[in-house]
Order: structure tokens, then C-alpha cells, then sequence
């Protein structure tokens, strides 16, 4: 489908939130209906509810992209948004979503409210799995304090302690299929060689900034620390935790491969570490045999050593994140636009780092395809 575009629309997609003195405004009009107790939760989700649908009738209601690459429709972004939100972090993070939506009064604020959730939340998460291997490699999850005036790199010995801990926590087993790792294959066993993946939940590519940029990782962690349900202290360990056991698990190849894209995900049970493997969508990306599994982690090697078990809140933001995407459209858009560059790029997507900063990096692929589609069209 085709909407209008000028010429302003390039620039606008490198910076989704406009002036900080709107930004610090609107955030307080949230904070304050957030801490308003005379209002239900369930009636701000109502109003938002409304928002959405008048939203999906508007003609306005598109997230402008590069041609010939779909638009994104802002209120299946918020929509999805809403319906993944107390799965994800609680009613806090409910109430949070709902409470944003019902402070965009005018089409164009909740537009702009869609695009930043796509750009400052969904986007970081996807761009971990496309980036190229040597920014996966050295690049971290940055700790965020108040003035997000640091980015420290998590140290080398941190970095290869984290597959031994989490193969010595979950049994030297992959925690979906149950395949043993190669090296560790029980005496008389009949299973083919198989070496475990080490599996993050939250990627080092999540928030990752350089200095001059340092307002996209606040944004993300902003978002990430409402919707999420994570405490402050976990926010601002991030650089430490992101290669703790609690942020990990053993896959096999294949399986760490579509979860790390978020076509998989565990979704939890009424019991304390007990997750469901799902999918989204209704292509098989899993073996059938192990879809709807029932897994439940616990440390192997107690009592010798007292490792942490996945961080309950890391998966569930993982799960949303995956569903939303599905939801609102926004991993075909990402899809068409990764592919669309590789193309003008010649093959060389990997190449576009950005100084490592994930929401730049979409913004430049954007403002890149315009400026090619302009010249060959």
C-alpha cells in the first residue's frame, strides 16, 4: 500500500523523539497518571483500548519507511504493545502502556509514540541477530546510570567463564531438545556429536551506544525498564549480568538460532523456573515433537557450585518482544528493510556499523534506501 512522502521524511527517521523538553513533558503527564490511585488500571487500559481503535480507521496512522519496504501501521504497533504488556511486566507494565497511549491525545502523537516504541524497543532487539559477528563479538550491554556517561566493555574472562557456567548449570544438556553436548555424552549413549551454544537472552546489542549517542541507549532502557518489570538494580547492572549465567541457557545450533531471532520463545508457567516452548506465527520454525515442551531449569551442579537460574524477567521481556513483533507487523518491515539494504549495499548489510549504535544503524539504512530508490527511480 502506498502513502504519501516528502522530502522531510528521511530526516525525520533519524530521531523519533523530537525535542527533549517534549520528551521530559510527556513523560511526566505519564508518571503522574501512573501514580494517579483513583484511576483503575483497567480504565486506562479502556481508554487506550478506544485510542487503538479509532487509530486503526485514520488514514494518517502510518509509520513512514522507504519505499517499495511496507509501512507500519502505528496502531497495530500499540496494539500489540497493550495486549503483550501485563504478560510481560506485570500490571505495572500495563498500566505504564496504557497510560503513554492515553497521553497522545492527537493522531500524530500516537503515531510518534508507535515509531519510538519501534525504533528505541523493537529494533535494538532485532538488530542483535543481523549485526556483523565482529560488532556481536566486542561490543556489550552498557551499564546505564543517571548520566549514561559510560560504556563498559564486560571483560574477556566474564565473557568466556559464561558457556562453562551455564553448560554446568543446565547438565551439559540443551534445555529445549535435550541433546547432551559433544564432550560430555554419557558413556554408551546413541546420540551424534552435537556442541552447545551458550544463549543470551538479552543481547549485548540491547542499548548499545557510543558517547555522542548516548540519548538512544536512554530511551531504550527507559522503555525496557517500564515494560519489563525489572528492578532499577538490574537495569544498572546490565553490563555485568548480560554474560551471568542468569542471562542464559543451552541451545543447540538450530534452536539457539530462531530464538535468538525471536521466532521462538519460553513462556511461564504458574510455577517458580517452569517455561512452555512457543513460536510465533504459524510457520514451523521448531521441530513439532518439541513445540509446547515443558521445561523446567534448575542448577546441575549443586550443590558444588551456586549458579543462578535464567532471570525470569529476561525471559518474559524476551517472549514479548517476540510476540509483539509478530503482532504488529514489524519483523516482516525490519525483514524487507535489512533485505532492501543488503541489495543496495551490494551484499554488504554487515557492513553499515554505525558506530554501534543499533537505532542509528536503522536510521541510516532508512535514509540510505531513500536516497538509492530517489536515483534509480
Amino acid at each position: 500500500m502506498s502513502h504519501s512522502r516528502n522530502a522531510s521524511d528521511a530526516s525525520d527517521l533519524s530521531e523519533t523523539i523530537s525535542e527533549p523538553e517534549s520528551v521530559i513533558s510527556f513523560n511526566e503527564n505519564v508518571y503522574f497518571n501512573m501514580q494517579n490511585a483513583t484511576v483503575f488500571t483497567a480504565t486506562y487500559v479502556g481508554q487506550a483500548r478506544q485510542t487503538i481503535e479509532q487509530l486503526a480507521t485514520n488514514e494518517n496512522r502510518w509509520i513512514t519507511t522507504p519505499p517499495s519496504v511496507h509501512d507500519v501501521d502505528a496502531s497495530r504497533v500499540l496494539d500489540a504493545m497493550l495486549r503483550n504488556a501485563r504478560g510481560t511486566g506485570g500490571e505495572t507494565s500495563e498500566r505504564y502502556t496504557a497510560c503513554a497511549i492515553c497521553a497522545c491525545p492527537e493522531i500524530h502523537d500516537q503515531v510518534n509514540l508507535a515509531r519510538t516504541w519501534f525504533m528505541y524497543l523493537l529494533w535494538p532487539f532485532t538488530a542483535g541477530t543481523h549485526r556483523s559477528s565482529d560488532l556481536n563479538s566486542e561490543q556489550a550491554t552498557p551499564t546505564i546510570d543517571d548520566t549514561y556517561d559510560s560504556l563498559v566493555s564486560a571483560s574477556t574472562e566474564r565473557r568466556s567463564r559464561f558457556r562453562t557456567d551455564v553448560n554446568r548449570r543446565d547438565g551439559y544438556r540443551c534445555v529445549v531438545s535435550g541433546l547432551w553436548d559433544g564432550p560430555h555424552v554419557p558413556a554408551g549413549l546413541d546420540q551424534g556429536y552435537v556442541t552447545l551454544n551458550g544463549a543470551h537472552i538479552m543481547k549485548r546489542a540491547v542499548g548499545v551506544f557510543t558517547m555522542d549517542r548516548a540519548h538512544t541507549a536512554a530511551a531504550t532502557w527507559n522503555i525496557i525498564r517500564h515494560y519489563s518489570g525489572m528492578s532499577e538494580e538490574t537495569i544498572q547492572n546490565m553490563e555485568r549480568l548480560v554474560d551471568d549465567p542468569s542471562n542464559g541457557m543451552m541451545l543447540q545450533h538450530d534452536i539457539h538460532d530462531i530464538f535468538d531471532k525471536l521466532k521462538i520463545y519460553l513462556e511461564q508457567t504458574e510455577q517458580e523456573n517452569e517455561y512452555v516452548v512457543k513460536e510465533v506465527g504459524s510457520r514451523a520454525w521448531l521441530h513439532r515433537e518439541l513445540l509446547g515442551k515443558t521445561i523446567t531449569f534448575r542448577n546441575h551442579d549443586a550443590p558444588t557450585r551456586n549458579l543462578p537460574l535464567p532471570n525470569p524477567h529476561f525471559i518474559a521481556l524476551h517472549a514479548g518482544i517476540s510476540r509483539i513483533l509478530h503482532m504488529s507487523g514489524a519483523s516482516e518491515v525490519f525483514a524487507q528493510i535489512l533485505d532492501k539494504y543488503d541489495g543496495a549495499a551490494g551484499g554488504n548489510v554487515g557492513n553499515l556499523k554505525s558506530n554501534g549504535d543499533p537505532v542509528h544503524q536503522l536510521s541510516s539504512m532508512m535514509s540510505a534506501l531513500f536516497i538509492h530508490d530517489s536515483l534509480i527511480t
